[in-house]
């Protein structure tokens, strides 16, 4: 789906219980890498399982950690457990809140809804304010909530974010036609090759695994929801309202972003008063899921809460290779 190539899903309870078997680690003190399924695994036994009832659907979301909310917005697809490998490691300063958007139904999805959707949780989690991280697309729904309810959200973290995105005639059309055409995204002619060549680079080469979790949380989605949230991306435009963003934004940047996402960044860079940049090397517009050390340092640094645990929590669940300096592409 080339609309925006930030898409997740749900893994198969089959496929979380097998962890492919790991190179041992190149220097002594880097632990060795376990993949996403025994993290996966963890986060589904130790999170907090709950629903929300909202007009026109109920929302359905976990909760991981303690401290400070922080709350999750998903891709433009799938569900929010691809966030698990980025909020294990924030479990010990942050209560991370992950929730999926509503499933399309007979009326045209708006961002009002989406936001709407946003506070139904956090009131539900009593949270009368809390800090965001947002995928590319739920960057639109972040920067709506910083709009219109500044008192609600303090701090927002945007990966890949974007004010308005252009599509071309050939992408309105497939939104168009998408809105009528049942099934999941596996059913989509050329996906799996579209994904590989947008994404698979930036994936750590010694956990094929974490590729195959991806592949297969995307192929999950409803090609109706996806349409719609597409469509939905493609006419708002919040580029003229950016300068009553009064609160403080990241904007976390990739080597490999691409030059869409790399123009949609300048705009934010340019428009929001309280903003910052910070960039993450070799990875693309998944780091979440291929480099969450290095976002949870980023998300760390910015909402400002010491990394006193990281070391531990890293090894525990061997997430960190970043200590090892012969590993050019680091999984983190």
């Amino acid at each position: 789906m080339s609309v925006e190539t930030d898409i997740a899903g749900d893994a198969s309870a089959e496929q979380a219980a097998h962890v492919t078997q790991q190179p041992p680690p190149s220097s002594e003190g880097c632990p060795t890498p376990l993949g996403w399924a025994e993290v996966l695994q963890s986060f589904r036994a130790e999170s907090a399982a709950w629903s929300v009832d909202v007009e026109g659907g109920l929302l359905r979301g976990r909760t991981l950690g303690r401290g400070r909310p922080l709350y999750f917005l998903n891709g433009i697809s799938g569900n929010c457990e691809l966030f698990c490998l980025l909020a294990w490691l924030l479990r010990d300063d942050f209560r991370c809140v992950l929730f999926d958007y509503r499933n399309g139904d007979s009326k045209r999805l708006t961002s009002s809804q989406l936001v709407d959707d946003l506070l139904a949780v956090a009131d539900a989690r009593r949270d009368h304010t809390f800090s965001i991280f947002a995928a590319p697309f739920g960057s639109l729904v972040a920067l709506c909530a910083l709009m219109k309810h500044p008192d609600r959200i303090e701090r927002a973290i945007l990966l890949g974010g974007f004010a308005r995105r252009h599509l071309s005639l050939f992408e309105r059309l497939l939104c168009g036609l998408g809105s009528h055409f049942p099934g999941r995204l596996s059913r989509v002619p050329l996906r799996s090759t579209l994904q590989r060549a947008s994404h698979q680079r930036a994936f750590p080469p010694f956990d094929a695994s974490r590729w195959d979790f991806f592949s297969q949380n995307t192929s999950q989605t409803s090609i109706r929801d996806l349409a719609e949230r597409a469509s939905l991306m493609a006419t708002l435009d919040l580029s003229g309202e950016l300068r009553h963003v009064e609160r403080p934004v990241l904007l976390i940047r990739t080597e490999h972003e691409g030059a869409i996402f790399s123009v949609g960044e300048d705009e934010l860079e340019r428009g929001l008063p309280q903003v910052r940049s910070e960039s993450i090397p070799l990875a693309g517009q998944l780091a979440y899921l291929t480099h969450p050390h290095r976002v949870a340092k980023a998300v760390r640094s910015f909402l400002g809460e010491p990394s006193s645990q990281q070391p531990a929590s890293c090894a525990a669940v061997g997430l960190d290779n970043s200590c090892c300096s012969d590993h050019k592409d680091e999984s983190l």
